[in-house]
């Protein structure tokens, strides 16, 4: 099943001009967009700027629980960056629920490169805000 952003959201809004556009898809316990960062995205020659790779973990987890209905906020993120991501590259951003309790959810996320190796990690504590209507 696929999943859209809307509006102006960096991360996922169709309007956006200058955002990413991601769009989700879930298939089992998982979710995932695939996505293929621009020059304009970089830090060093070839090499994604840190805060894009952030923003994508943050985008994946995020609307992974938007799709279940929930509306959240990043409480907690944390990245660990294991390998340069390039651009021009198609990637694979992926992440799962690890644990939801309360009004918090536990959210594990990773980015791949097209054979599949993991660039890098990341982990957030989604706050429950609300339900969608």
């Amino acid at each position: 099943m696929e999943f859209r952003g809307n509006g102006m959201c960096f991360g996922c809004g169709e309007s956006n001009p200058i955002g990413l556009k991601l769009r989700f898809v879930s298939e089992g316990d998982l979710f995932y967009s695939k996505y293929t960062p621009k020059p304009e995205f970089q830090s060093y020659a070839g090499v994604v700027h840190g805060g894009i790779v952030s923003t994508l973990l943050d985008e994946v987890m995020a609307n992974h629980l938007l799709s279940r209905g929930l509306i959240v906020v990043t409480a907690e993120l944390s990245v660990r960056f294991i390998k340069p991501v390039p651009v021009n590259a198609e990637l694979k951003v992926v992440s799962k629920v690890k644990e939801s309790k309360g009004r918090l959810s536990q959210m594990e996320g990773w980015i791949e490169d097209g054979s599949g190796q993991v660039l890098a990690r990341g982990t957030a504590k989604m706050m429950h805000v609300g339900r969608q209507q």
